[in-house]
């Protein structure tokens, strides 16, 4: 028996509105894909396309295509206008076609929805550059960083910053608000260039002396890469800005308050050599309160205990240590050298005081090179040696 034909209509509204139903759940999902897989943007039906045309927009721009950028920014913006990202790609359109009061007006309103567009950011960002407003350009490049740390490593995006004054000093009181982005600052500068590398430096001792200190290990990375491009005199006075423990003294950290016993962090910080015959430890517990090490050594010929490379221009210099054996007596059995390379030299000369178990060499260094090894060798013997207090003087 057939249903009347009141009955076939309302069956033929209910599959009507089902198939409908599917229609703009199956749209809307699309549209959704192809926020994040532009290519899924032409099987969008037109009338729920907002972010499928954002996606064709962004494909334009990567193309060079300003026209179809434009075309499909526009309709983005008439489909989704409180959607910040549909003003920032017509913006950009509008920039790649030459028409910059259009771009402006378009990055005027996506400005005013939020701050987490990168284009709309590098706009107002470049515009404050233009005007020479140091505060303002920094607060956008702020924004940039918090989204993409990664960006403190590319040499283009810091670079109108570093080589000024005005930038320098502005993002050297960003700093000091202690932004997520320190990190990558200071270890993301293996691709900057030489001259960069120095004012990211400045920048970095201006933040030290505002009081923002990083720490001894924070600044290895740039300390490193530094003495890699020949600049020892800058490295260590980074070094020196943010680690408390190497700030007095030609050598600084002369007491072994910290020393990197595991692995090298910084080649000014003192390190020990991973040698089989020879332990070294931090010792705690010298009578006097002082930091320092202990070695031992089972080798039957001299081998390192710790090293550590030093900004030591040509000049004369004395250099001093204590060495204690464990019955309290002064030991001649940690030898000290100056050279290029770690492993290489002679040791230097010297003349032990017995009474303060202290011994003295004299240095005459020639410059050969602005950051040698300053390495400490342990000869062979019995028990430990407890070893500090080093010490380093320019003589006139």
């Amino acid at each position: 028996m057939g249903l009347p034909p009141a009955g076939l209509a309302w069956r033929a509204t209910g599959l009507l509105a089902m198939v409908l139903f599917a229609f703009a759940a199956v749209g809307t999902a699309i549209d959704r894909v192809a926020a994040v897989r532009p290519l899924w943007a032409v099987a969008v039906p037109p009338m729920l396309a907002e972010n499928a045309w954002r996606s064709q927009a962004s494909l334009a721009l990567q193309r060079g295509d300003s026209t179809a950028a434009m075309a499909a920014a526009t309709q983005a913006v008439a489909r989704g206008p409180v959607e910040p990202g549909s003003p920032d790609l017509l913006g950009s359109a509008l920039l790649l076609a030459n028409q910059p009061e259009a771009a402006a007006q378009a990055f005027r309103v996506a400005g005013r929805m939020g701050w987490r567009r990168a284009a709309t950011q590098v706009y107002w960002m470049k515009q404050a550059l233009h005007e020479g407003d140091w505060p303002a350009a920094t607060r956008r490049l702020d924004a940039l960083l918090r989204q993409t740390p990664t960006l403190a490593g590319n040499a283009a995006t810091l670079q109108p910053f570093e080589t000024s004054v005005g930038g320098r000093a502005a993002l050297a009181a960003r700093l000091s608000t202690q932004p997520p982005w320190v990190e990558p600052y200071v270890k993301l500068v293996d691709s900057l260039p030489a001259p960069q590398l120095d004012a990211r430096a400045v920048v970095l001792r201006s933040a030290a002396a505002a009081g923002h200190l990083l720490g001894c290990r924070s600044t290895g990375p740039i300390v490193t890469a530094l003495i890699e491009r020949g600049l020892p005199a800058e490295a260590d006075a980074v070094w020196r800005a943010h680690c408390p423990a190497a700030a007095g003294g030609l050598l600084g950290n002369g007491a072994f308050a910290d020393v990197d016993l595991p692995a090298r962090n910084s080649p000014f910080a003192w390190w020990a050599p991973p040698v089989g015959e020879v332990s070294v430890w931090a010792d705690r517990g010298d009578p006097s309160g002082q930091a320092q090490v202990a070695v031992t050594s089972s080798a039957s010929f001299p081998r390192e205990a710790v090293n550590r490379m030093v900004y030591l221009p040509a000049g004369h210099y004395r250099l001093s240590w204590q060495a204690v054996a464990e019955d309290g007596r002064a030991s001649d059995r940690i030898d000290a050298v100056i050279a290029c390379q770690p492993a290489d030299g002679e040791p230097l000369p010297k003349a032990l005081e017995s009474r303060r178990g202290r011994a003295v060499a004299e240095v005459s260094w020639t410059g050969v090179c602005l950051a040698p090894w300053l390495n400490f060798r342990i000869r062979p013997g019995t028990g430990q040696i407890r070893f500090g207090s080093v010490r380093l003087e320019q003589l006139h």
